[in-house]
């Protein structure tokens, strides 16, 4: 079931690892529909743990593989005096003295460029059955990699790890695990994954002078939906340098710098690019009639709309002329994560935080999702104890709800950033409403499946001959991934 043979896992690195070629972490809440009493504390006293009992591990060490460029969000060495930093540094301090463990972090490069060879980390260790690490800190856009090798065990089948609680995401969860198995999840345990998180930022001054209808009370009244967000970006194009053509130095509605925040509506319409079923398996659902609506919506608002600043060009060399532009009072609205809203700060010009707008009113909640540079958390199938890998990240993931989230939500989003008490609440909704895709999570591993909408703009291509062109190798590719699932 979750065990493989070392010799399977072997074949695969021999013939797998090769393969894994170029295809495409957070800054400085509720997170899911889970009853956050099912686990309650003493009326009396509040009880950061929330019930996870107090054990003596007699010094035992936690080891950690990190990724080096983004270890500061789940382990810090030495206090800094950054608020963000002390409280991951006071955290793991807390957690070593409750539990009389020490842990240790072992850094990795693992962004992009350096994918294969972190895996080979893992899976060398696996081969040698050391039990090197008690939890892996992977780069969410390639962790999915090492599934098919089996070096990873079935998260939902160690009972430490209490899944269907607020500080995990009982959201996540559920969208990632497939037959009964979940390997990777995140949570509170690590700060970048509300870091990463799709946001609208707007111009306060601007929504003021064209004289526009609040969107804080649009959001709060349920009337928050793509439509109202449309109209208001409409015809604020202006050609501030008389040039007769659309350029940085001139006027927009909405900002944007990569095709990712265009493909984030269809999260935001609640409409998944996959289709969990009754028996607990999933199936790839990236074209359908809700999906070409979406795409075609969103193609031309990407493509053809004249109030759009998007130049569908190499994000490292339009982000930063993009938030400029923004940053410049020179668009009303701005569509990027958390992690720029302390970059943000430095614009003369007030300005507030929103969620994605609903596809329409009917619709309940709103949504957003992480992007992929997040950190997704695994345990290796050679450790020694997996119940106590489980309990420690538990306790990790569990004392942050009280001691790390608040830091970064509310001192580093709230007291620096958001200049207002709306874009507070914002905050919250937002939170609230982070969602994941399965085809989005694991899209490297399956010819980028979950990215449809984003290469249709990317391309500029229409969805239908987008989809004719690559049905069959992403079918084939999403039903391989899959068998890493098979029980």
């Amino acid at each position: 079931m979750i065990k493989r043979t070392l010799s399977g896992i072997l074949t695969f690195i021999i013939i797998c690892l090769p393969l894994l070629t170029l295809q495409g972490c957070g800054g400085s809440g509720n997170t899911g529909s889970a009853d956050t009493t099912a686990i309650t504390a003493a009326e009396t006293e509040f009880d950061p743990y929330y019930g996870l009992e107090r054990k003596d591990f007699n010094g035992k060490t936690f080891t950690m593989l990190t990724r080096a460029a983004c270890e500061n969000v789940i382990y810090v060495e030495e206090d800094s005096g950054d608020a963000l930093n002390d409280a991951v540094k006071s955290r793991n301090r807390a957690v070593e003295e409750r539990y009389n463990i020490t842990i240790k972090s072992v850094p990795k490069p693992n962004e992009w460029e350096q994918r294969n060879e972190f895996l080979a980390t893992i899976t060398s260790s696996v081969l040698a059955g050391d039990g090197a690490f008690n939890i892996v800190q992977g780069y969410a856009a390639t962790i999915g990699a090492g599934f098919e090798a089996g070096i990873y065990l079935n998260l939902n089948e160690i009972d430490s790890l209490r899944l269907d609680q607020p500080w995990w995401s009982e959201i996540i969860r559920d969208e990632l695990t497939v037959n009964g198995i979940l390997y990777a999840i995140t949570g509170d345990i690590a700060y970048d994954l509300w870091a990463n998180t799709h946001v609208i930022y707007f111009n306060k001054v601007l929504s003021d002078s064209y004289k526009l209808e609040s969107p804080y009370e649009a959001v709060t009244s349920g009337k928050w939906v793509y439509d109202l967000y449309l109209s208001m970006l409409t015809g604020l194009y202006s050609d501030v340098n008389g040039d007769s053509k659309s350029g940085e130095e001139d006027s927009f509605g909405a900002v944007y710098y990569d095709s990712l925040s265009f493909d984030n509506f269809h999260n935001a319409f609640g409409v998944p690019y996959t289709r969990h079923n009754d028996d607990g398996s999933v199936s790839l659902d990236n074209y359908n009639e809700k999906i070409i609506a979406i795409s075609e919506k969103v193609y031309d608002l990407a493509l053809n709309n004249t109030d759009i600043y998007f130049t569908n060009g190499d994000v490292l060399s339009t982000r930063d002329t993009a938030l400029n532009i923004f940053m410049g009072g020179r668009g009303l609205f701005l569509h990027t994560t958390l992690t720029y809203s302390s970059r943000l700060r430095a614009m003369d010009d007030d300005f507030g935080i929103l969620p994605y707008p609903k596809g329409d009113e009917a619709q309940e909640r709103y949504y957003t999702a992480s992007r992929d540079g997040r950190s997704m958390f695994t345990i290796p199938i050679d450790v020694a104890d997996p119940e106590f890998s489980g309990f420690i990240a538990e306790a990790l993931c569990t004392l942050s709800r009280s001691e790390v989230i608040p830091v970064y939500h509310d001192i580093v989003l709230k007291g620096k950033t958001a200049r207002d008490e709306d874009s507070q609440v914002m905050l919250d909704i937002i939170r609230e409403g982070i969602i994941l895709d399965f085809a989005a999570e694991y899209a490297v591993q399956t010819e980028r499946a979950g990215f449809i909408i984003r290469d249709c703009i990317q391309g500029k291509q229409e969805i239908a001959s987008f989809y004719a062109a690559n049905k069959t190798k992403q079918e084939t590719a999403f039903a391989k991934f899959l068998e890493a699932y098979k029980i």
